[in-house]
């Protein structure tokens, strides 16, 4: 998954896990689905491509 700062940078790439936990937490946002589809016994979820934190991430500029 691509992560994308508030400000739509991207900073990141991350597994499913992680991004399932930032969604989840309400940290992130989706901006676009996969076309994978996560199954469990209960419900079924999209699985998201990019997503985008909903603070922003200050990052140190390069010199």
């Amino acid at each position: 998954m691509l992560v994308l700062n508030q400000n739509y940078e991207p900073l990141n790439v991350c597994n499913l896990p992680r991004a399932f936990r930032l969604l989840f937490g309400e940290k992130a946002e989706v901006i676009e689905y996969d076309h994978q589809v996560i199954r469990t016994p209960r419900t079924e979820f999209r699985a998201p491509s990019v997503i985008r934190l909903q603070h922003q991430i200050r990052r140190p500029r390069p010199r």
